[in-house]
């Protein structure tokens, strides 16, 4: 009975480990150069003054402002409405604002206090017709320098808000 079982172990290791000694069938290939990976700087803890641009899949995504840091949620505001850097498009980043040019509305973009809590942004293009997307890139990065802020858009064709930052899954 003995060499039974073990004639029959030796059967079964040949007929089934034959085919997973051949591999699966694919092919190997030379190594594929596609480049540097793109750089992105996520926000630590602490960090004030973040524009939030929008990633391939829809979501916000943070970028940090560390080479200049801001001075105001004004400045922030302008960094957004420039759009992103060139590395940053490279990145896979874009915007869903109208990207401002500065030399013609760079004087109609701002912020004012409307109350303790919070902020107005005033922008020169319309704000009701704004997707969520958009409407929380500007809330979100304004509200950055403070996540107390609620935030209403101020633009020439309506108030939109207060709303606050939310930055869902």
């Amino acid at each position: 009975m003995t060499r039974t079982r073990a004639a029959a172990a030796v059967t079964a290791a040949l007929l089934l480990g034959g085919p997973l000694l051949g591999g699966c069938g694919i092919k190997p290939t030379g190594v594929i150069e596609s480049g540097a990976a793109p750089k992105v700087v996520v926000p630590g803890p602490g960090t004030k003054g973040t524009v939030y641009l929008v990633a391939s899949d829809g979501r916000l995504f943070p970028v940090p402002d560390r080479e200049q840091p801001s001075v105001s949620e004004t400045s922030l505001l302008i960094r957004l409405l420039v759009g992103p850097s060139e590395a940053q498009r490279a990145a896979g980043l874009e915007t869903r604002l109208p990207v401002l040019d500065l030399k013609k509305q760079g004087a109609s973009a701002g912020t004012t206090m409307i109350s303790a809590d919070t902020i107005g942004v005033g922008v020169p293009f319309k704000v009701a017709t704004l997707s969520e997307t958009a409407r929380q890139q500007l809330v979100c990065t304004v509200a950055s320098t403070d996540p107390r802020y609620q935030v209403v858009l101020l633009g020439p064709d309506a108030d939109v808000g207060p709303a606050r930052c939310e930055l869902g899954d």
